[in-house]
């Protein structure tokens, strides 16, 4: 992976702590994912631009969210990636099979693909209230990277517009 930091980090999680996360989860998280977050519990990412060549604007990650708190605060607060799971899943606002991991400006998602490990911008800000909460929820994915790792490395510094 290309040297990436994240600025203004929670406290540290161990891999026990990831351990019980993925088994809370039910699914087992990309090796990439693992290390940034035992290396830095979110943050302001080093490189934090997205651009693809699939017509897509370019699109800023702002914040990386801590993965977990310490505290009874932690599972339930939004601020981090198990909070905001629980929470986005348990209102269908999310699939199951996405774990929001970091935000734009705007509030939307970059998510882990549970599934396939692919990184997956959702615009929580585009869902149309004539449509069914699930197909919203197919309707609002953008598939940006194949791994995590590629999106990471993907990630621009200053794309100059």
């Amino acid at each position: 992976m290309k040297e990436f930091m994240l600025f203004n980090s929670e406290g540290a999680v161990g891999p026990s702590d990831i351990s019980l996360f993925e088994k809370s989860l039910g699914f087992t998280l990309p090796r990439a994912f693992i290390d940034l977050y035992i290396n830095h519990n979110g943050g302001e990412p080093s490189r934090s631009w997205v651009i693809t060549d699939n017509g897509y604007d370019p699109m800023q990650v702002v914040d990386f969210k801590p993965l977990l708190s310490e505290g009874p605060r932690g599972s339930s607060d939004t601020k981090f990636v198990d909070g905001c799971y629980k929470f986005m899943t348990e209102r269908q606002v999310i699939p199951h099979t996405l774990l929001p991991f970091a935000v734009d400006g705007g509030g939307n998602f970059f998510c882990l693909d549970l599934l396939s490990g692919a990184v997956v911008f959702y615009a929580v800000d585009s869902f149309r209230e004539e449509m069914s909460m699930v197909a919203n929820q197919v309707a609002v994915q953008k598939v940006i990277a194949r791994t995590f790792e590629g999106f990471i490395d993907e990630l621009e510094e200053n794309p100059g517009f």
